[in-house]
């Protein structure tokens, strides 16, 4: 694969949606196996951080726009590794 700057944006982007799927989805549900268990209780600080459990989504916990960004910028750093990895000189 050449080194060229659409590769590595390419590997960024793709990078960052696969994480970020990833996290919407098995990742969630590992980490809120019961989505009704915070009808009676509160979300820690690192929950509330990541997710949000408002009267629209019924007190079910679901991510919120931090979680998106965090994901996104963790799957880019990992995209630009795996590009520098195979990127030929």
């Amino acid at each position: 694969m050449k080194n060229t700057n659409f590769n590595k944006w390419v590997f960024i982007v793709i990078g960052g949606f696969i994480t970020s799927i990833f996290s919407f989805t098995i990742l969630y549900d590992l980490l809120i196996p019961d989505i009704c268990y915070y009808h009676s209780h509160e979300m820690n600080f690192i929950m509330s951080l990541f997710f949000s459990a408002t009267s629209a989504s019924n007190g079910h916990p679901e991510p919120n726009l931090i979680n998106f960004i965090v994901s996104f910028l963790v799957g880019s750093l990992i995209g630009f590794v795996i590009f520098k990895k195979f990127a030929k000189q």
